[in-house]
């Protein structure tokens, strides 16, 4: 196994490595627009699709360590309030900003997101925020309770909207 550096024994400072670890959050969203855009063109749908599937995975992967996060356990997601608490934990660990809820009750969940660190980088691929987070989402919604749904986002900053806007609802059969 290899050693990993001890950036401590380094004279920079947090508010320093943050400014650098930024910078890297960057250049990696940069880069991911550009893996997105190449793989359209070598693949077509096929890869979009395969893409999907990979994120509706890796969502329902997220779930035990998102609740952990989050601090909320199974009985949380017998309807929509518990949403809140997981979802606040994920926009906050990625520095997208909020200003409340459209709505958080046991029939819905509705959020506005008002900033996001990729919001120029994907700019160039905005679907690929879309693919991404609405497919994601779904395999964490569906594995915390197959009831929740969500037709996407309705607005992506991504695709120079205002906010990004989301809603998740609990449909009974």
């Amino acid at each position: 196994m290899k050693e990993v550096p001890d950036y401590k024994k380094y004279p920079v400072s947090e508010e320093e490595m943050g400014k650098r670890y930024k910078n890297w959050t960057e250049s990696l969203g940069r880069q991911m627009a550009m893996m997105y855009k190449v793989g359209k063109e070598v693949g077509g749908e096929e890869f979009v699709e395969r893409l999907k599937e990979a994120y509706r995975e890796f969502g329902k992967s997220l779930v035990p360590l998102l609740m952990k996060q989050s601090g909320t356990k199974p009985e949380d997601f017998k309807d929509c309030i518990g949403l809140g608490k997981l979802i606040d934990t994920i926009d906050d660990s990625l520095a997208n900003f909020w200003d409340g809820y459209e709505e958080n009750s046991p029939k819905a969940f509705e959020k506005k997101i008002l900033t996001c660190p990729m919001t120029e980088a994907w700019s160039t691929e905005p679907d690929l925020c879309a693919v991404m987070f609405h497919e994601m989402f779904g395999g964490v919604l569906e594995t915390l309770n197959p009831k929740f749904k969500s037709d996407g986002f309705k607005k992506l900053l991504v695709r120079g909207d205002n906010c990004c806007h989301y809603r998740m609802e609990l449909v009974e059969d």
